[in-house]
């Protein structure tokens, strides 16, 4: 006998609505990527250091960095996504620079059961931090 998978739930931090599943684990992806290590007390190793590259020329090798980046801060702060495709794409005229994911989803990686992985794919949007 099957039994139910058991999603995360969460609330959104732009509607107040609930979220579950992959929606509330794109949420926290933002929130990982955004965030800078230390800023967060009790969870200083919270965050992505890819503020420290934005602002700089595109070249291959910052290109690189970046990726690394944010794998490292997915990895170590999100058991249910598992990156495996980092694409820059710009978005705005100005050279806003946008970010196309796409990776596994593990429903269950938190409680680390990952038999259920399910590919997933998250359109670009503005990497820009909240001021």
């Amino acid at each position: 006998m099957a039994r139910a998978v058991r999603y995360r739930t969460g609330i959104s931090d732009t509607t107040g609505k609930p979220l579950v599943g992959w929606d509330h684990v794109r949420q926290s992806l933002n929130k990982i990527w955004l965030t800078r290590p230390d800023s967060r007390v009790m969870r200083l190793d919270f965050g992505s250091t890819m503020h420290e590259l934005l602002g700089e020329d595109v070249t291959p090798e910052l290109a690189l960095q970046l990726y690394v980046a944010l794998v490292q801060a997915a990895h170590a702060n999100e058991p249910e996504y598992r990156l495996s495709e980092v694409q820059l794409v710009w978005l705005t005229r100005e050279g806003g620079l946008g970010l196309r994911h796409a990776g596994t989803y593990f429903p269950e990686g938190r409680l680390g059961n990952y038999q259920l992985a399910i590919p997933v794919t998250a359109e670009p949007k503005l990497l820009r931090a909240a001021a």
